[in-house]
């Protein structure tokens, strides 16, 4: 054999060796999710209730992915509300609530959040759509609707037909 030939056979393997290396170094090695697998699960439960101080809204946290897999990278929750004033309003986002302990161990199943700006006999609806880091947004949950009146403390979680963004 030659001494270019043996050169070329031996560059070969290394440019071989290498190749196969950075796959194996690559990042994740799990197939590719379509779009719509990887919004988080919708949240069913969101509940409103008058308080002293406005309407608290209170929901659970999603443990998963539409699919059905663990969901790992919740960033946070954006609370919508619209008012049933004459014809329905569209829905505004009115906050976002961010998800502050995905490194602890222990993680907050319930979320909580407090509207202070609502008018005494004006009808609110609110909805909740939780988010990834990644911007996956999930559907919006079950719609609740509450009026606050003067001297009264009550609650309703009775579904509406929100108008869906």
């Amino acid at each position: 054999m030659t001494r270019p030939a043996a050169r070329r056979r031996v560059r070969g393997r290394r440019v071989a060796l290498v190749l196969l290396g950075l796959t194996l170094a690559c990042g994740r090695k799990a197939m590719p999710r379509p779009p719509e697998d990887v919004v988080p699960a919708t949240i069913t439960d969101l509940a409103a209730t008058q308080t002293k101080d406005g309407v608290e809204l209170v929901w659970s946290r999603p443990t998963t992915f539409a699919d059905g897999s663990r969901l790992t990278d919740l960033a946070g929750f954006a609370v919508d509300r619209w008012t049933l004033v004459g014809e329905v309003a569209p829905p505004n986002r009115l906050v976002e609530v961010p998800v502050t302990d995905r490194d602890r161990f222990r993680k907050i199943n319930r979320f909580s959040f407090l509207d202070t700006t609502t008018i005494v006999g004006i009808t609110y609806s609110y909805r909740v759509v939780s988010y990834t880091d990644d911007g996956y947004f999930s559907a919006p949950s079950n719609a609740v609707a509450v009026t606050p009146e003067a001297g009264r403390d009550g609650t309703t979680d009775a579904p509406l037909s929100a108008p869906q963004r």
